[in-house]
C-alpha cells in the first residue's frame, strides 16, 4: 500500500513540534512564529461588545407630580370645582359660572388659592391679575402668605390687592362691593368710580364713627406723596360705582371703556417717563444739585408700574364687558407692551 500523498508533510510537522518541545524553537519555526506575531500585531482582534442589562423602570402609584415625558404643569390651575369648571379647564381665559357654582384656582409658584363664585364670568389665571367682570372672587387665609407674594383681583370698578387675610371682591355691571374681614387689603379705585363704606354683610359698617359711611382711608405712604392705592384695614365694606358724567351703571358703556383705556394709557406713558429718566445719559444731562436721586427715581417706577398694572387691569375687564370689540383690544394691548417693557 502506497502511503498518503501529504504523509511527508504531516511527519515533518509533527518533527518541528517534537523539536520545539524538546530542544527550543529551531529555525524554520521561529521565522513562522515572528510573521504570525507581525500578523496579529498589525490586525488586532475586535473587541465584542458585551450587552449590559438595563433594569425595568419601576412604576410607582400616581402621586400627582409630573413624570418624565409629560407636558408641563400650567402655572396656574382649577384645583376644586362645584359645579363649576373641570380640572381641565383652561383658566387662562374666560370662564363662566353658573349660579351656586364655584370653583378654586391654584398658583402653583407660591400655593396662593383663589376661590370664584357665580353667577359670573372670571379670567382666574389671567397673568399677575385676577379678573373678574361678573361674580366675586374670595382670597383664602393661609394659602401663599409671603412677604411680597400678593394677590391682585380687578373688577371694572377697581383693583384690590392683599398679601394675607380674608376678602371677598365682586365685580358687576352697576356696583362693585369690597368687603374685608380679616388683615389688610389695598384698593385702587378707577379715575371714574368712587368708594363709599356700607355696612359690613352681617353687621354695622366699620371704622366711621357712629357708622356713617364715608371714603375709603388713603394710604399713607412716603411723607408729602399721596399714594392712588387705598388702605383698609380690618372688617369694612365699600361699594363702588361709577360717578359722573356715567350715569350710574354705565361702567361698561362706550364712555366706560374709552375712560378706562385712556386710564391705562397715560399710566403706561408715566412708566416711560420714569424708565427714560433712571437712564445714565439722561441722568448726567440734567446734573446740578436738584437731580433727583436714582432711589427716589426707583420708588417712582415701581409705583408706577403698580398704577398702570391696576389701571389697564380695569380697562381689560370693561373691553370685555362691552363685547371685546378689537380696536379696543388693540389699545389695551399696546398700553400693556408699553408699561411692561418701560422703553
Amino acid at each position: 500500500m502506497r502511503p498518503p500523498l501529504d504523509g511527508g508533510r504531516a511527519r515533518a510537522g509533527a518533527i518541528c513540534v517534537a523539536i520545539v518541545v524538546i530542544a527550543g524553537i529551531t529555525p524554520g519555526c521561529e521565522e513562522k512564529k515572528k510573521s504570525a506575531d507581525a500578523n496579529a500585531n498589525a490586525n488586532p482582534p475586535v473587541p465584542v461588545p458585551v450587552p449590559v442589562p438595563v433594569p425595568a423602570p419601576v412604576l410607582l402609584p400616581d402621586s400627582g407630580h409630573a413624570h418624565a415625558g409629560d407636558p408641563p404643569l400650567p402655572v396656574c390651575r382649577v384645583m376644586a370645582s362645584e359645579n363649576g369648571p373641570s380640572a381641565s379647564a383652561d383658566a387662562t381665559g374666560w370662564l363662566d359660572i353658573a349660579s351656586h357654582a364655584s370653583f378654586t384656582v391654584r398658583t402653583l409658584e407660591t400655593g396662593r388659592e383663589l376661590r370664584f363664585e357665580g353667577p359670573g364670568r372670571v379670567r382666574a389665571c389671567a397673568d399677575d391679575v385676577a379678573l373678574v367682570a361678573e361674580g366675586s372672587a374670595i382670597g383664602l387665609p393661609g394659602s401663599g402668605e409671603a412677604p411680597g407674594a400678593e394677590q391682585w383681583v380687578a373688577t371694572a370698578c377697581g383693583v384690590a390687592r392683599w398679601a394675607s387675610g380674608v376678602h371677598r371682591f365682586t365685580g358687576a355691571r352697576d356696583v362693585c362691593k369690597l368687603q374685608s374681614s380679616l388683615g389688610a387689603v389695598q384698593l385702587y379705585v378707577a379715575v371714574d368710580v368712587t368708594a363709599t363704606e356700607v355696612a359690613v354683610d352681617g353687621g354695622a359698617p366699620g371704622g366711621a364713627p357712629g357708622g356713617a359711611p364715608h371714603d375709603a382711608d388713603t394710604d399713607a405712604g412716603a411723607p408729602n406723596k399721596p399714594s392712588p392705592w387705598r388702605r383698609i384695614d380690618g372688617r369694612r365694606a365699600f361699594a363702588l360705582q361709577a360717578t359722573l358724567p356715567h350715569p350710574p351703571g354705565a361702567i361698561d358703556g362706550a364712555a366706560g371703556v374709552k375712560t378706562a383705556l385712556g386710564a391705562c394709557e397715560h399710566a403706561a406713558d408715566a412708566v416711560q417717563r420714569v424708565a427714560a429718566a433712571m437712564l445714565p445719559g439722561a441722568r448726567a444731562a440734567e446734573g446740578g444739585a436738584g437731580t433727583v436721586g436714582i432711589g427716589d427715581l426707583a420708588e417712582e417706577s415701581v409705583i408706577a408700574r403698580g398704577v398702570a398694572r391696576a389701571a389697564c387691569a380695569v380697562a381689560a375687564v370693561r373691553v370685555t364687558l362691552a363685547g371685546s370689540k378689537p380696536v379696543d383690544e388693540a389699545r389695551l394691548a399696546a398700553a400693556s407692551i408699553r408699561w411692561r417693557l418701560g422703553r
